[in-house]
Parts: structure tokens; C-alpha cells; sequence
């Protein structure tokens, strides 16, 4: 502990240097425990400079999903985050069955084997469809100090589209709200929020065309949407107007770069990955 939170509480400390929310620390007063130089202390105890602080978190309550044995595609795992490269075809979680499997169905059982007591923190989500790079918080903590600045997570992604795109990068400020006639669909529509796409031109084909992206925002279903509107619907984006393509399951879309400052060593981080190989029948 510095110098300059000699004589603040640990409350104190914890609120302002640890930037932990009110609720996650009437988690810790409640059914955690705080210690001092190896002592076990209450919240209200004063700190003097250079003491050691150490909180043990309570056990966090895994909720209605049910664990699954499948395979984790880890990048890179430390004690606060994971990041995967996620493939196409698995939900992120459950949309209605909470024992149909998913990525934090595999997380659930993965921590239940290594004895590990905390829930599934899903930072950054994709599409069931949507393959790439993905980011977990590993406990509440450091989910909560990555949500509160998301603004500060970017996500780059690649798609193929449909047809011919003719501009080489430009903007689409369009906003994106619920189709009134589906509770999945979402549409350009001048009720829903703000939703801003960037987009740069890769490469035209004869029928396709790819595009890297990056959201300023991040509604459900944003690229896919905008591009649709835009009259480029996403290959094999059957539910926006995309013809289905032969051995590629859903929209070709991957989230082929992830960079976010670390939660708690506030480093850069930064991870890319490439598009699936079947993407080559696009060519």
C-alpha cells in the first residue's frame, strides 16, 4: 500500500485505488474476508504505508447453465482473463436451453474440474455462427473493471459479402433497432440506438467481396445488419437476405483482431487470428 492511502479505510482504499462497485464489495464485507500483513481485519481498519492487503472473494453462484466436457480453444490465459478463438457453430450461451452446450457451458465444467469458484464472465460475445477471438473475464472482478470501460476493448473483424462492393472505406451511421415482427432480427430503423460501422475493402471477386470492419458500437447483429441494408448481405446469411453457401454453416463472419488494456496490469493487449480455411471457396 502507498503512502498515499496511509490512514483511508480499506473500504476506502478498495473504492478508489481498486476501483471496485459498491455491490462487489458488500460481496467481499459480507461472505469474503480481507486480511492485513496475514491478519484477518474488518473493512473499517486504517491502513498505514507499506501495509499488505490481500481479499479472498466469496464463491460465485454458477447459475442454470449446465457444464459440458468440449474443447477450449485458448490463446491466452492468466489469472484474470482468457481469450479464445472461437469456432463457428457454438453458442456463446444457451439462447433458450441452458443445458444445450456452449462456450461457457465448456468454461463451467473446465473450472469445476480445476476447482475453481467462479461463473463464467463472457466479456466480449459472437454469434452462434461468428467464429474469432473472444474475451472472458476470470472472476467477478476483473469483469467488472473491463465492462465499465469497454470503450476501451476494440474489435476488428473480416467478412465476405455478396456482390461487388464498389467503395473502397467509408462509414455506415445507421441506426439498429428490434424488427418488430422477430425477437432475433434487428433492422435499420430510425427508432433504434446509434450504430456506427467502419469498413475497408480487402479484395472483390466476381460474387464476393471481403471487408474488414470495426464497430464504434455494439449492437446485436451490427455488421451483419448494416451490410444488409447496404444491399451486401453477409455469405450464407440466410436470416438478412444471404443465399446459403455449400459447407459454410451461417454468415462468414470472424472477429480477426482483439486488443483491450489488461485489467490489472494495465498492459496492452493485443491477439489476432485468421479466417477459417473454408473461407477459401469464396476465392
Amino acid at each position: 500500500m502507498t503512502e498515499a492511502y496511509a490512514g483511508s479505510s480499506i473500504r476506502e482504499f478498495l473504492l478508489q485505488a481498486g476501483e471496485f462497485s459498491r455491490q462487489l464489495l458488500k460481496k467481499v464485507r459480507m461472505d469474503g474476508m480481507v486480511f492485513i500483513n496475514g491478519t484477518q481485519v474488518e473493512m473499517w481498519r486504517p491502513l498505514d504505508t507499506g501495509d499488505e492487503v490481500l481479499l479472498v472473494f466469496p464463491e460465485e453462484e454458477k447459475g442454470a447453465i449446465f457444464p459440458h466436457q468440449g474443447t477450449l480453444p485458448i490463446v491466452f490465459e492468466d489469472d484474470d482473463v482468457i481469450v479464445l478463438d472461437k469456432p463457428a457453430g457454438i453458442p456463446v450461451v444457451p439462447p433458450f436451453d441452458q443445458k444445450e452446450p456452449s462456450i461457457a457451458s465448456y468454461l463451467l465444467f473446465e473450472y469445476e474440474k480445476r476447482g475453481y469458484p467462479c461463473t463464467a464472465h463472457i466479456v466480449t460475445r459472437l454469434d452462434k455462427d461468428t467464429s474469432g477471438l473472444m474475451l472472458i473475464a476470470k472472476h467477478a472482478y476483473s469483469h467488472w473493471l473491463l465492462t465499465k470501460k469497454l470503450d476501451l476493448i476494440s474489435r476488428q473483424y473480416v467478412a465476405v459479402v455478396e456482390g461487388e462492393f464498389r467503395e473502397k472505406e467509408g462509414l455506415i451511421d445507421e441506426p439498429i433497432g428490434r424488427a418488430e415482427d422477430s425477437i432475433i432480427r434487428r433492422v435499420v430503423s430510425p427508432e433504434g440506438k446509434p450504430s456506427k460501422t467502419q469498413y475497408h475493402l480487402i479484395n472483390q471477386e466476381k460474387n464476393y467481396s471481403r471487408i474488414r470492419f470495426k464497430l464504434l458500437t455494439g449492437r446485436t447483429h451490427q455488421i451483419r445488419v448494416h451490410m444488409a441494408h447496404r444491399g451486401y448481405p453477409l455469405a450464407g446469411d440466410t436470416l438478412y437476405g444471404g443465399k446459403k453457401v455449400d459447407g459454410v454453416d451461417g454468415q462468414a463472419l470472424h472477429c480477426e483482431r482483439l486488443h483491450f488494456i489488461h485489467p490489472w496490469t494495465k498492459k496492452k493487449m493485443t491477439f489476432t487470428s485468421e479466417p477459417p480455411k473454408h473461407w477459401e471457396e469464396f476465392a
